[in-house]
């Protein structure tokens, strides 16, 4: 158990020294392979943002040995076939290694040695696995034609492409996304289709506050190609129980694939997808949902809002305004009104969107008696549990 503190102890330094962690493995890698400066974008403040807490999950599951458990080093193969997007061969990889080392030792970081064998592992699966893939005929990324774009509120967009041949995903699963005008930065977003013939995609997309990559990102024009690397992500419906979702604002996305892929299965599970948002307005997608409930029998959709009049500012549109017949509107905390049903014990839980809201929707279902172990909780801004699954 002491092994395992050692580490974590690194780990926890490096999350407090990310920035200056993060500086000093750039500068060492661009001197030692100056080629990899060139796909990255001249400002670097948008790049490697995850890599002192990618690096603190792998110590703070090590222990002192820097033997890394077999189980992280799975995960990290993954990883390893996703990150051939970036452009760079499996052979930067021993580089990569040794600036990490650089890191860690020129910042004083407790247990340095031991820190630096478990990363060169790291690396060394990673490349292994980059290579494997590179074999079996694997893309390293597919890229997609925007075709159009869709307000639907003053913040969110919908962005519809077609990349021409399927792209291989789970309804439920998220993409790293990158563009032409955005060299380097990848964010995360979650298809609203599932996988099809002809590849086409949609995703919703909030624009954050004083965001430039997001509002880029909300607000693509029609021509417009857009790159995408390995699906990520574990959120399923087993369709062994019926389910519960739980949608926070954009959160609504992957859940919506999975409800459309639910149309080609032969025996589905009863769905009550619960949409929440803080304004009616904000609730982008709901003409669309009850259009989908009309025409399935299994799905119940509920609306709800913390506030039962929109703000000023959040220009609302037609497909916040679902006709009769859908459910009407709750309003309050969505953990709050959905746990007041009872203990959700029977069904699969799947709970996606904004961290914050994420947590406090799943801390009052286990306070109501629904299994923990039964909610599958997806947040756009996680804590340490690297890596994060998120939008922006």
């Amino acid at each position: 158990m002491e092994s395992m503190q050692t580490l974590t102890d690194t780990g926890t330094v490096l999350r407090e020294r990310s920035a200056e962690f993060r500086d000093a493995v750039q500068q060492r890698l661009y001197q030692e392979v100056l080629e990899s400066r060139q796909v990255f974008p001249i400002s670097l403040r948008h790049t490697h943002l995850e890599l002192a807490d990618a690096c603190a999950w792998v110590l703070e599951r090590t222990p002192a040995t820097g033997a890394v458990p077999a189980e992280v080093l799975d995960r990290l193969r993954d990883l390893g076939r996703d990150h051939r997007r970036h452009g760079f061969p499996a052979d930067i990889y021993p580089a990569f290694a040794g600036a990490l080392s650089h890191g860690l030792h020129s910042l004083g970081i407790p247990h340095a040695d031991a820190a630096s064998r478990a990363l060169d592992t790291v690396c060394a699966v990673m490349a292994s696995a980059a290579r494997e893939a590179d074999r079996e005929g694997v893309a390293p990324a597919y890229s997609a034609e925007v075709l159009g774009v869709q307000r639907r509120t003053r913040h969110i967009s919908v962005v519809r492409l077609e990349a021409g041949v399927p792209i291989a995903y789970r309804a439920g699963q998220h993409l790293p996304v990158t563009t032409s005008y955005l060299p380097g930065v990848w964010r995360m977003f979650s298809p609203a289709l599932p996988t099809n013939d002809f590849g086409q995609l949609e995703f919703h997309i909030r624009q954050l506050e004083g965001s430039d990559i997001s509002q880029l990102l909300a607000t693509p024009k029609a021509g417009d190609y857009w790159l995408f690397g390995q699906p990520r992500g574990t959120l399923e419906v087993t369709g062994e129980r019926d389910v519960l979702m739980i949608a926070h604002g954009t959160g609504l996305a992957p859940l919506r694939a999975m409800l459309f892929d639910m149309l080609a299965w032969e025996h589905r599970p009863r769905v009550h997808l619960f949409v929440a948002a803080e304004y009616p307005g904000e609730l982008y997608d709901l003409m669309g949902l009850w259009n989908l409930a009309i025409v399935s029998h299994w799905l119940s959709v509920v609306p709800v809002v913390e506030h039962t009049k929109d703000a000023w500012w959040v220009g609302a549109t037609e497909s916040s305004r679902a006709p009769y017949g859908l459910h009407l509107q709750q309003t309050g905390q969505v953990g709050e009104l959905v746990a007041s049903y009872g203990a959700w014990a029977d069904r699969d839980v799947l709970v996606v969107g904004d961290a914050e809201k994420v947590r406090a929707t799943v801390d009052k279902l286990i306070a109501g008696g629904t299994p923990r172990e039964q909610i599958q909780a997806e947040a756009w801004e996680n804590t340490d549990d690297w890596p994060s699954q998120d939008g922006e």
